[in-house]
């Protein structure tokens, strides 16, 4: 039942005592960061005694990559955090938040491939029990408040206001949420042995994924499209099928707002939504070479009680480049695909074109959804990059 990570050589002892039970809480308290209730504080950082240790130990045994990725990462926090005090407090808070999360993906991401490793099921449990919060949300207000609680205070004052439009799971709410239920799926269907039964499971979980936020559609076609199998391209066929013909039976609510891409592809023979209308008239530029070299230090804008964006876009790229300077973009940038790379470019192993497939489609996501939002790449980034070493390590042995 421990959840202690130990030495390496008794890392395979302890972990095995691990239960179902045990497993599925953890993946609940890491995945999509649930916050103590009504404050930003993520419940996960409970977990981080009984992993910090095997963290560090993992890290200190990869040596030169560790001392680049802390290079990085220090030149990020301390460049942002002197850049924004030309700024508001709100912006260095903000890039204090966007810095550790960064931090907790990685520290996270590895919590999750050793629990899953472990307990592959606990994976499929968590998705079962998000997809029925996600359910419940969507039908009875007082339930959706309740879920309010455990997301941002900031982003809780916006989505208290659009119940009936979209539904919250047990911390995941809007893009990241969306993103990080199917992201989670394909994770499940990459380390588990292949089988079309567990296929059914994108199908169910494509409609609540959409009701969260209908950028779900984006890792839906990109992980779909590349995964190879004409099994599972019929599943997935059947899954746009399934959403299709939701859409000319619901009137109301997320599964309206969710099925909306496809009644637009019905009547204009496009996929199109409201939403990807009204962020084309964010994209403007800034008009002086210091904000291109520097940024102006801000992510919101001069009224902080309106809590606006800065410049009036929300556009990812934007973001960090109003903020500061196209530099900080690219070390965004590689902060966020550094693991993936380093599973891009290993060699050749068993199993190692479907992990790559699987980090090419995770960096095409990531790549193509800050150009909706400013987003981090999922914790799942750090988890595929463990697993694949895995494999890596299994095959020389």
């Amino acid at each position: 039942m421990g959840l202690s990570d130990k030495s390496e050589g008794q890392q395979v002892e302890v972990s095995e005592s691990m239960s179902l039970t045990v497993a599925v809480a953890v993946l609940l308290l890491v995945i999509g960061f649930p916050r103590v209730y009504g404050t930003e504080v993520p419940m996960a950082i409970f977990l981080i005694p009984f992993f910090l240790l095997g963290f560090v130990r993992y890290l200190a045994r990869k040596g030169t990559f560790t001392v680049l990725l802390l290079i990085l990462f220090g030149g990020w926090l301390v460049g942002g955090a002197l850049i924004s005090l030309s700024g508001t407090s709100a912006d260095l808070f903000f890039h204090l938040v966007v810095s550790i999360k960064l931090l907790l993906n990685v520290f996270f991401g590895y919590v999750v491939y050793r629990v899953v490793k472990l307990r592959p099921n606990a994976l499929l449990v968590w998705l079962a029990l998000q997809s029925v919060v996600i359910l419940v949300s969507i039908f009875n207000q007082g339930f959706y408040n309740f879920l309010l609680g455990f997301i941002s205070p900031r982003s809780a004052d916006v989505f208290q206001h659009v119940f009936g439009l979209r539904g919250l799971g047990f911390g995941l709410f809007h893009i990241d949420g969306a993103l990080t239920l199917i992201i989670a799926v394909f994770y499940f269907l990459l380390v588990t042995p292949a089988g079309f039964g567990k296929n059914i499971v994108l199908i169910m979980m494509f409609p609540v994924a959409m009701a969260v936020a209908r950028s779900a559609i984006i890792p839906f076609s990109i992980f779909g499209a590349a995964r190879k199998g004409i099994g599972f391209k019929a599943v997935l066929v059947l899954a746009v099928v399934a959403m299709i013909g939701l859409s000319f039976y619901v009137t109301e609510g997320p599964f309206y707002e969710a099925t909306e891409v496809f009644r637009n592809l019905l009547s204009h023979g496009e996929l199109r939504s409201a939403s990807v209308n009204s962020l084309a008239e964010m994209y403007a530029l800034p008009s002086t070479v210091d904000t291109y070299l520097f940024g102006d230090g801000r992510y919101y804008s001069e009224d902080e009680s309106e809590l606006g964006f800065y410049m009036g876009t929300d556009v990812g790229y934007l973001r960090l480049l109003y903020f500061s300077g196209v530099g900080s973009v690219a070390v965004f940038l590689v902060l966020n695909t550094y693991f993936l790379f380093g599973v891009l470019l290993s060699g050749k192993y068993i199993g190692s074109k479907d992990i790559k497939i699987f980090a090419l489609s995770l960096l095409a996501v990531f790549f193509i959804i800050n150009f909706k939002g400013l987003q981090i790449m999922p914790l799942f980034a750090m988890a595929v990059y463990m697993y694949a070493e895995e494999k890596r390590h299994k095959q020389q042995a």
